[in-house]
């Protein structure tokens, strides 16, 4: 029998027994069984390998910089993690965990983050910080700068040789210790810092293990960052339970060419790969016939399109484009997730086309019940599959508390073992959302979402219309603002997917509507000639689709409007930087009005 089927054969073994094991036990396992073989590939910009790491050298690497680590501090320290886009971050993750230290990925401060990074080092008490060689003298700068706190650094990729310490194996660990604290994206609040457990991580893992029918030979290809909760926990994580081989790329490389990653699919013949929905819009943008001529995308399998509102169109245009090149529409897999489950809620069947509903929006506005409809007023939804059959999702009024049936909208609760922990330092906000109790059904904590949806009555699948928070109440109807910015964004071709905000000026008596607009430079180009029509474009569609006047149209100038690092839009800080008067349109108000 050759090596790669003994190979094969071991990690086939492990695949029952990993769920068991903390995720550095898991990596211990495998590296055991099969060290030689490929656990992540890095791309460089152009799509070319840059950096090769074997479960065998992985696992060498986190015990020696858990050793590094464990020698300094104590158990249950948190510890910062800055890293460019590569494989340093996920050794020095894992190190974090393997060590007893509670990592807490950060992204990069550039000068506009700057402030949000020493807020999160001040709430979590970061004395410790790990980064690489070429990033440490800047970070020193940048954040040690106005009140930032004072931090030990240590690069860790001048480590890589160093020998490893020994102490460290795969021995199991307490399942409610403190893995790492995922803050959430939100830039105009108190940083809130989830505390996701080992058992929450192990959890999750495998509800979407066995919710995809995934094992080692799924090879995953995935580009979204390392400190967001989709790429650490799907992108980075995954794999190591998996015993997969997956590939890796920077998030600027997908923004800037979209179809590396694509061609990437076809290169490693991956299984799963995806990414929220604007990145299946991107992709239909930049393609160009002949520009993928030998791409086969018949190895995707499962093509996750999650952490955004799904849009039917984005499912058509991309099933379209991409068909002649093996593209099968069965792949589009919707899903739904959130830091505070951890990640994975719902997603599947794997294999069939994602569920539509055509409903009654007037009906869902006004009463809350979910009615089939066709033709005029319908609005189209898509199902973000069924929940993992280990936790227990409810649709709650958010009010009174009241659990709400199939077909009616409310608020999404979740029961589980892999509902995190809590907010770190945060004892109040963790009750409220963390340990609600449904009305008349006392003794069981759920997590509260903030979302709004409902669960369908033939199918079973959860359907995401909206935030609770972002709602906007209009003549007593109850309007989303993705529906509104999505009508904004289809009424010209000019105007670009993710590229509006939508919110209610409530400064006076009267509240008005806003749509803030980036502009590409294409629209920037087209502007001093078209921008009346454009505003009334947008106005009419609106109007039309939701019966709503748009007030004020405001376009402003590239790359300033306000995203999380997942691609979502900030609308509550558009609204608050409107409301400040911080926007900077790219004409003044008062052409603007007169237009």
């Amino acid at each position: 029998m050759s090596e790669r089927l003994l190979t094969d054969a071991a990690a086939a073994a492990l695949y029952d027994t990993a769920a068991a094991l903390p995720v550095t036990g898991i990596l211990a396992r495998r590296a055991a069984a099969h060290p030689a073989r490929v656990l992540f590939r890095f791309l460089d910009e152009q799509g070319r390998e840059e950096d090769v790491l074997s479960y065998g050298v992985a696992w060498a690497r986190v015990r020696a910089l858990a050793g590094v680590i464990a020698a300094q501090g104590d158990e249950g320290e948190r510890i910062a993690l800055f890293y460019p886009a590569g494989l340093d971050f996920i050794v020095a993750f894992l190190a974090c965990l393997l060590a007893r230290r509670v990592a807490v990925p950060l992204n990069l401060p550039s000068r506009r983050r700057v402030d949000r990074c020493q807020r999160i080092l001040n709430d979590c008490g970061c004395a410790r910080a790990l980064t690489t060689a070429a990033q440490e003298a800047g970070l020193r700068d940048i954040l040690s700068a106005d009140g930032g706190p004072a931090i030990d650094w240590l690069a860790t990729d001048v480590l890589r040789d160093a020998g490893p310490d020994g102490r460290f194996d795969d021995a199991p660990v307490a399942g409610d210790t403190l893995a790492f604290l995922q803050y959430t994206s939100g830039s105009t609040s108190h940083p809130k810092g989830v505390m996701v457990s080992q058992h929450n991580i192990t959890t999750n893992l495998r509800m979407m293990r066995n919710a995809w029918g995934l094992d080692h030979t799924s090879n995953t290809v995935f580009w979204q960052p390392h400190h967001h909760d989709m790429g650490l926990i799907l992108g980075q994580l995954l794999p190591v339970m998996l015993g997969n081989e997956t590939v890796l790329m920077g998030p600027n490389t997908f923004v800037r060419q979209p179809l590396i990653w694509l061609d990437a699919i076809s290169r490693y013949r991956a299984v799963l790969a995806g990414g929220p929905n604007f990145a299946y819009e991107l992709c239909v943008q930049r393609y160009m016939a002949g520009k993928l001529a030998d791409c086969d995308l018949s190895s995707w399998r499962i093509a996750l399109n999650g952490a955004d509102v799904v849009r039917g169109g984005t499912l058509d245009r991309f099933s379209s484009t991409f068909a002649p090149l093996g593209f099968a529409s069965g792949t589009m897999l919707p899903c739904y997730g959130l830091a505070e489950a951890t990640l994975f809620v719902s997603g599947g069947p794997v294999g069939q086309a994602p569920r539509r509903r055509a409903i009654d929006a007037r009906v869902a506005e006004t009463q809350g019940r979910i009615v089939d409809v066709e033709g005029e007023g319908a609005r189209t939804v898509i199902g973000c599959g069924l929940p993992s059959d280990e936790i227990d999702v409810a649709i709650v009024d958010p009010q009174s508390g009241v659990r709400r049936g199939h077909d009616e909208l409310g608020e999404i609760w979740v029961s589980g073992d892999t509902n995190a922990l809590g907010y770190w330092n945060l004892p109040q906000a963790s009750d409220a959302t963390f340990r609600a109790q449904i009305a008349g059904e006392p003794g069981r904590h759920f997590m509260r979402t903030g979302d709004v949806g409902f669960v369908g009555a033939a199918d079973g699948q959860i359907y995401i219309c909206g935030r609770l928070k972002d709602l906007l109440i209009v003549d007593g109807r109850n309007l989303h603002p993705e529906d509104v910015e999505y009508t904004v964004v289809e009424s010209h071709p000019l105007i670009k997917p993710q590229s509006c905000a939508v919110f209610e000026d409530d400064r006076g008596e009267q509240r008005r509507l806003v749509a803030v607009i980036e502009a590409d430079r294409e629209l920037k180009r087209a502007l001093p000639e078209m921008e009346k029509t454009l505003r009334q474009q947008v106005r009419r569609a609106v109007s039309e689709e939701h019966g709503v006047a748009i007030a004020e149209v405001v376009f402003i100038p590239p790359a300033t409007l306000r995203k999380t690092t997942s691609g979502k839009v900030q609308r509550s800080l558009m609204k608050a930087l409107f409301q400040q008067g911080e926007l900077q349109p790219l004409r003044p108000a008062a052409v603007l009005d007169a237009a």
